[in-house]
C-alpha cells in the first residue's frame, strides 16, 4: 500500500512539474510571437503596427537618438526611423526570461538595412537589443526597448 501511495505520489509531482515546464514554454513563446511580430512590422516599416506592441508607457532607447516616452514619441520615433532606414532582418532571439507579468529579452538581428538617403546598405550582424515586456490585460507589451551596434 505505501507503495502504491509513494508511486502515486511521485507520478502527481512530475505531472505538476511537466505542466509548469509547458506552462513557461507556452509564456516564452507568447513573448517570442511578439518580438517576431516587431521584427516584421519593422521590416514592412509599419509604423502602427510597431506602436501597437508596446505598452501605452512604454519607452523606446533608440542608439545615439532621443529617448521617446509614451505612444505619442513612439510613434514619432519610428517616422523617423522609416524615413531614414529600410530594413531586410530576420530576428535572432538569444535569451528570453519571465517572472510573473514582467520578461526581458535579448535578440539579434540578421541581414541588412539600406540609408535612404544615398542607398548605402549595411550588414545587421552587430546589431544587438534589448526588450522589456509586461503583460497587460492578457496580452504580452513592449514597456522598454533598446538596442545598439556593436564592433
Amino acid at each position: 500500500m505505501r507503495k502504491k501511495i509513494y508511486l502515486a505520489s511521485l507520478v502527481g509531482l512530475l505531472s505538476a512539474g511537466l505542466a509548469v515546464a509547458s506552462t513557461q514554454r507556452d509564456i516564452s513563446n507568447e513573448i517570442k510571437t511578439v518580438i517576431y511580430a516587431y521584427g516584421k512590422a519593422m521590416n514592412e516599416s509599419d509604423v502602427e503596427a510597431v506602436v501597437k506592441l508596446y505598452a501605452e508607457d512604454g519607452i523606446f532607447i533608440p542608439s545615439g537618438l532621443p529617448t521617446a516616452v509614451g505612444r505619442k514619441e513612439i510613434r514619432e520615433a519610428y517616422k523617423h526611423e522609416f524615413d531614414t532606414i529600410d530594413l531586410d532582418v530576420n530576428i535572432a532571439i538569444d535569451e528570453v526570461q519571465h517572472e510573473g507579468n514582467m520578461a526581458y529579452a535579448r535578440s539579434r538581428s540578421l541581414g541588412q538595412l539600406t540609408v535612404l538617403a544615398n542607398g548605402e546598405k549595411k550588414s545587421t550582424e552587430h546589431y544587438r537589443a534589448f526588450f522589456v515586456l509586461k503583460k497587460i490585460r492578457n496580452d504580452w507589451k513592449i514597456s522598454r526597448f533598446t538596442f545598439n551596434f556593436s564592433n
